[in-house]
């Protein structure tokens, strides 16, 4: 039974793994999986079904043509990882949160037969850790690695350690996979990255992992612009590390994205309202989140148009849109961006609250 009456046991527990004789394998058929992780009530419980993670979508665009792929993100709940027919190359993604869970796969697929690849940030951290459960491990970027691991499986010379720098032109890496994706089991297939690093190294971001070196690298605005158009969707999550990272270049993004009239989502630093007039965003429908783990939508509106003031239809009430921050050391305090006017709490008498339009405070 799950420790929480209201948390069904297959959002705690990953699903059971067939005892079943090995199917016949599929040459040139290549399956990439996101492993089960563990759902805490008390964290970012609906983030699995948010948006699908672009790791995977990005490897399977490099996929040489004459190879089948597949996705399959044990998140969704719809069972353990097909495996009949049997394919003949396995990707698993790898993270701390689930590396238990990513061995197992491996383990399993390994014994029917199939060349498992290991990638991800646990594997690149801890390389000697998670060799002996793969016949390769990817250090590195996996959308240069991928389409040469699979040229060496089928000349029969995998070997059992890949790496490559994120040195490329990064504008030259193509879009996501994203027709692999169930669109009806995400709030939004349309991930999106614009950026690529960060100008900061906050201990307690990935970034700062032993061995990893990611330079900053931005895309075309144009680029972005075009893909969110074209996956179809109203609403989009911008996965970068910090979308504010460099200020001139998320005007220029802001800019291209203002005549889809869409609802996106990122993740920035509180700094990026240092300077108000550098703001992208100058609109009540706009929201910059300062957590890196909960970004909120924004909206770049052609026009920003101030709604008329309502009465208070309750003694305390808030007409500015607040973000809280991280829980992080590094960002402990709340910011606000808005340019609504803000009310102060009720006072005790039960008396109207005063109606201020100062630009909110930032601690």
């Amino acid at each position: 039974m799950s420790t929480h009456p209201y948390l069904p046991r297959n959002m705690v527990t990953p699903p059971a793994l067939p005892h079943t004789p090995p199917a016949p394998s599929r040459p040139h058929s290549a399956l990439l999986i996101n492993p089960f992780y563990p759902k805490d009530p008390h964290a970012s419980f609906g983030k699995h079904v948010l948006t699908p993670t672009l790791a995977l979508t990005s490897f399977a665009a490099t996929t040489p043509t004459q190879w089948d792929v597949a996705y399959w993100d044990e998140n969704l709940l719809d069972g353990p990882p097909p495996a009949d027919p049997t394919p003949e190359v396995v990707g698993i993604t790898v993270h701390l949160t689930f590396a238990r869970r990513a061995f197992e796969l491996a383990g399993w697929f390994r014994a029917r037969g199939s060349k498992v690849v290991l990638g991800g940030l646990h594997v690149l951290s801890c390389p000697d850790e998670c060799a002996p459960h793969a016949d390769a491990i990817a250090l590195g970027d996996g959308v240069q690695l991928w389409p040469r691991i699979l040229r060496d499986v089928e000349a029969g010379r995998l070997q059992s350690r890949y790496a490559a720098d994120y040195e490329n032109n990064y504008r030259d890496d193509p879009p996501p996979r994203r027709s692999l994706v169930p669109r009806r089991s995400f709030l939004t297939t349309t991930s999106l990255i614009a950026t690529r690093g960060c100008h900061n190294r906050c201990g307690f971001c990935y970034l700062a992992t032993d061995g990893l070196r990611m330079p900053y690298r931005m895309r075309d605005p144009a680029q972005i612009a075009a893909e969110f158009a074209a996956d179809g969707q109203p609403y989009a999550v911008f996965i970068d590390n910090n979308l504010g990272s460099n200020r001139d270049y998320l005007r220029r993004l802001c800019e291209a994205l203002r005549p889809l009239d869409r609802i996106w989502s990122a993740a920035v630093t509180i700094d990026v309202t240092d300077d108000p007039s550098r703001v992208p965003w100058r609109s009540p429908a706009a929201l910059a989140s300062s957590s890196a783990s909960n970004p909120l939508p924004m909206r770049t509106l052609p026009t920003p148009a101030r709604r008329p003031r309502r009465p208070l239809t309750t003694p305390a009430a808030s007409a500015s849109f607040t973000t809280t921050a991280s829980r992080s050391t590094a960002l402990s305090s709340s910011a606000s961006i808005t340019t609504a006017p803000t009310y102060s709490p009720a006072p005790p008498n039960g008396s109207r609250p005063t109606v201020s339009n100062a630009p909110p405070s930032t601690y």
